[in-house]
């Protein structure tokens, strides 16, 4: 298991769904911001991410699936997480900051590449570091 598969499964337990296309887009999203040095703001997740994860994950039939298949399995994924760290009150150790809500699904797919590649939560890396946005 992946740091990032364990960071994932810390959130939503052992049991649930297959956290593999999450775990997928939270990596390309790493490499891109803290290898490439690609600024968060640059990164589009529909045309940057969604279609590397998509080779990467297999339909039931065994072949790659569509961008927009992968896409809704992410969000269904990222928005699980958001739901399952509100109910256990853990937005402030895994954000930094007490959220009421995520604007978008992608802002997980962020939120969590920070905290797994920094060790630190987004909204604190970014009070350090507010070169890391652009």
């Amino acid at each position: 298991m992946t740091k990032t598969e364990a960071v994932i499964r810390s959130i939503l337990g052992a049991a649930g769904p297959d956290i593999r296309p999450l775990a997928y887009a939270v990596d390309i999203a790493m490499n891109l911001m803290f290898v490439q040095k690609i600024p968060m703001d640059d990164i589009y997740v529909t045309d940057d991410i969604y279609p590397d994860v998509a080779k990467f994950v297999k339909n039931r039939r065994g072949k790659p699936s569509s961008p927009e298949a992968v896409s809704r399995r992410i969000e269904r994924l990222a928005n699980l997480c958001w739901d399952t760290l509100v109910s256990r009150k853990l937005v402030l150790k895994y954000l930094g900051a007490p959220l009421e809500n995520i604007r978008a699904p992608r802002d997980m797919i962020f939120y969590l590449a920070f905290y797994i590649y920094l060790d630190t939560p987004f909204f604190i890396a970014i009070q350090k570091q507010p070169a890391l946005l652009f």
